[in-house]
C-alpha cells in the first residue's frame, strides 16, 4: 500500500517542477533527486508490502519510507500555500500601486531557501532507510514489471450480476421465515435470526424482505441498520421516514426521541385522522446489544393485525429476550455440498455453478480442501471465491492460496478474519488504499459510490491508465471490489451503475485495523483523545468535545478531517479551513 503513496507523491513532485518556474538551481536539483530516488524506491515497495506481514524488519522499513513521503508531501504543500499565500497579499499591495512588480519574485527567495534545506534533510534521511535495506539484510527484490496480481487492468463491462450469495443454501431458512412472518397469529411478535458474523443475517433477511408476497402482506415495511453504534432517534427517524407519508416526516426532524416515538405509534395505530390501524413489517438489522429493543419496543404498538419485528443478532440471549422461543431462526453453517456450490459461483464468476467440468481434477481438489478451510462460513467463501476468480486456473496459483490460508489460520484463533485478511493482502497495491479508506463510513451505512469515488480521487488514491478519465478508472476500482466480495452493493440505477454500497461488519473491522496499523487513517468516535501527531486522515463519528479543535489538533501532521458530525463545521471552520487540507463531512 505504501507503493500507491510513492506513486502519488512522484506525479504530485513532476508537476510541481513544471508549474513552478521560480524553482531553479540547487533546490530544483534536490527535488529531482527527490524524485529519482522515489522512482526507484516505489520497485521495491511492491515486494516489501507483501513480505511485511511476515517479517518485521520489513514492517518497520515501509513504515520508515511512508513516514518520509508524509513529511516531503507536507514540506512540498507548505511551500505552495505560503508562497499563495504572500502573493495574495502582494497582489493586493501591487492593486493599491504600493510595491514594484519585481518584488513578488525577490520575496519568494526565503520560502525557496527554506525548501530547498528541508528537502535536502528529506533526502538524506531517504538515502539512510534505503542503506538499512542492505545493511540489515532485508530481501526485498524490485520488479519493473506488475506481476498479474498487481496489473491494473481495464475490466469489460458486463451486466451486473445478483448480488452476493445468491440464495445458495438458505433456500430452506426463505421458506421458514415467510412462515413465521405470514402467519395467522393476530398479536404483534418479534422474529429473530440469530447466527454468527459472516454467516449470511443480512442476506437471508434482505431476501425474504423483498419477496414479493412478503411486501404484499404488509400495509407498510421499513428496513433499519442498528450496528454497535446504536442511535434510537436516528433509528425511529429513518423507520418514520419508511413508512409514513412525506408530508408527515417533515415535522418530526427536530423532535426529541420520546415525542418522535409517539408520533411514530399513533400513526401505526392509525389514532391521526381516523385512519386504520397499519400492518406493519420493521426490520432491524445487526442489532448488538438488548438496550435496542428495551429502548424502542414501546413504539411498536402490539395491534392485534399481525405485525411483525425481524431482528438479525449475533447474540441468541438478544433474541430470547424480544421473542418467543418459536419465532427464533437460527442460521446454521453451510454444508459441504452448499459450500462448494457457492465456491464455484464466485471463483467462476459468468460460467454457471454446476460447471465442475471447467476445473481439472487438481484444481477441484485444490479447491475443496480451500472450501473447508472455510467451516462452512459464506463470507470467508465468498470473499475466497472472489479472489481465486483473479487468479489463474492452474494448479501452481491455488497451491499457492491454500498455503497463504494455512499461514493466516495460523496467525489467531479468528479463523474467518484469517481468511479475510488473505484477501486484503492478495489485492494489486492500487486497490489496498481503496478498499481500506471504505472503513472511514459508520458501521452498516450506505455509501453513496459518487461521494466515495469523489474522495479516492480528492485523497490520491486513483492510478492514470493512459488517457481515460480518472472517474472512470475509479469506477472500475469499485467493480473490482464488488467482484471480490469485499464491497457489497446496496442499490444500482436502471442502467446497472452502482448507486451506493455497504461493508460487512467484519471486513470493515479489517480496513480499520488495517488503516491503523498502516497509519492511513484513525476512526474515533468523538474529539476527546490523544491520536499519533504522524496520522495524515482523522475520522470523527460522533459530536466532539467543546473545546477548541484547535487544541486537540496541535502540533499534527493531519492532512484530511472527515466527520459525521455537522456542529463540528460551524464551530471550528475558520481553524479547519487553515490548516486542514481535505474536509469532508455527513450529517
Amino acid at each position: 500500500m505504501a507503493e500507491s503513496a510513492v506513486s502519488f507523491f512522484v506525479e504530485k513532485l513532476g508537476n510541481f517542477i513544471l508549474q513552478e518556474a521560480s524553482i531553479f538551481g540547487e533546490v530544483e536539483g534536490q527535488i529531482k533527486l527527490l524524485r529519482n530516488e522515489l522512482e526507484w524506491m516505489r520497485l521495491f515497495l511492491r515486494d516489501a508490502d507483501l513480505k511485511r506481514i511476515y517479517d518485521e524488519r520489513i514492517k518497520v522499513w515501509v513504515n520508515q519510507i511512508r513516514n518520509a513521503i508524509h513529511d516531503a508531501e507536507d514540506v512540498i504543500d507548505e511551500f505552495i500555500l505560503n508562497v499563495d499565500h504572500r502573493e495574495r497579499r502582494l497582489n493586493t499591495l501591487k492593486f493599491l500601486k504600493c510595491l514594484p512588480t519585481c518584488v513578488g519574485f525577490i520575496d519568494k527567495f526565503p520560502f525557496i531557501h527554506e525548501l530547498d534545506s528541508r528537502v535536502k534533510d528529506i533526502n538524506g534521511m531517504i538515502g539512510a532507510i534505503m542503506a538499512n535495506r542492505s545493511k540489515y539484510g532485508l530481501e526485498v527484490s524490485s520488479s519493473s514489471s506488475a506481476t498479474d496480481r498487481d496489473r491494473v487492468v481495464v475490466h469489460e463491462k458486463r451486466p451486473p450480476v445478483v448480488e452476493e450469495s445468491d440464495v445458495v443454501g438458505i433456500e430452506d431458512g426463505i421458506g421458514e421465515l415467510k412462515q413465521m412472518l405470514m402467519n395467522e397469529e393476530t398479536r404483534r411478535s418479534v422474529v429473530s435470526i440469530v447466527g454468527m458474523g459472516g454467516l449470511g443475517k443480512t442476506t437471508l433477511a434482505k431476501n425474504v424482505y423483498n419477496q414479493r408476497d412478503v411486501q404484499g402482506h404488509f400495509d407498510c415495511k421499513a428496513w433499519v441498520y442498528v450496528s454497535q453504534e446504536f442511535k434510537a432517534r436516528e433509528i425511529l427517524l429513518d423507520i418514520a421516514h419508511h413508512v409514513m407519508p412525506h408530508k408527515k416526516t417533515r415535522k418530526l426532524k427536530g423532535m426529541e426521541e420520546a415525542r418522535l416515538g409517539e408520533e411514530l405509534c399513533k400513526y401505526l395505530k392509525g389514532i391521526e385522522e381516523e385512519e386504520k390501524e397499519k400492518k406493519y413489517l420493521v426490520v432491524m438489522d445487526d442489532v448488538w446489544s438488548n438496550d435496542v429493543w428495551s429502548r424502542l419496543c414501546s413504539y411498536f404498538p402490539e395491534v392485534e393485525n399481525g405485525s411483525k419485528v425481524l431482528i438479525t443478532t449475533r447474540n441468541k440471549e438478544i433474541a430470547l429476550r424480544a421473542t418467543s422461543q418459536a419465532f427464533i431462526y437460527e442460521l446454521p453453517l453451510m454444508n459441504e455440498a452448499k459450500s462448494w456450490q457457492l465456491f464455484l459461483k464466485k471463483a467462476l464468476q459468468g460460467r454457471t455453478s454446476t460447471a465442475t467440468h471447467t476445473l481439472t481434477s487438481e484444481l477441484e481438489e485444490l479447491g475443496k480442501e480451500i472450501v473447508r478451510k472455510c467451516k462452512g462460513l459464506p463470507l470467508a467463501i465468498m470473499v475466497l471465491g472472489g479472489m481465486l476468480s483473479t487468479k489463474e486456473k492452474t494448479k501452481a496459483s491455488w497451491e499457492k492460496v491454500l498455503a497463504s490460508i494455512d499461514w493466516h489460520l495460523d496467525q489467531g484463533p479468528e479463523s474467518c478474519m484469517g481468511i479475510l485478511a488473505l484477501s486484503y493482502n492478495d489485492l494489486p497495491y492500487y486497490l489496498k488504499s481503496c478498499f481500506l479508506y471504505c472503513g472511514i463510513f459508520p458501521e452498516d451505512s450506505n455509501i453513496d459510490a459518487s461521494k466515495l469515488i469523489r474522495l479516492w480521487l480528492a485523497e490520491g488514491f486513483i492510478q492514470r491508465r493512459g488517457k481515460e478519465r480518472l472517474e472512470d478508472i475509479a469506477e472500475d476500482y469499485l467493480h473490482e471490489l464488488i467482484d471480490r466480495s469485499l464491497i457489497q452493493v446496496a442499490e444500482r440505477r436502471v442502467d446497472g451503475g452502482v448507486t451506493s454500497c455497504r461493508m460487512h461488519d467484519l471486513l470493515r473491522d479489517l480496513a480499520v485495523s488495517k488503516a491503523k496499523d498502516a497509519r492511513l487513517f484513525e476512526v474515533h468516535e468523538n474529539m476527546d483523545f490523544t491520536f499519533h501527531i504522524s496520522i495524515p486522515r482523522l475520522v470523527i463519528h460522533q459530536n466532539p468535545i467543546n473545546n477548541d479543535i484547535s487544541q486537540c489538533l496541535h502540533n499534527s501532521k493531519l492532512r484530511s478531517l472527515i466527520s459525521f458530525s455537522g456542529s463540528m463545521w460551524v464551530r471550528n471552520w475558520g481553524y479547519l479551513q487553515q490548516h486542514i487540507k481535505l474536509l469532508t463531512g455527513n450529517e
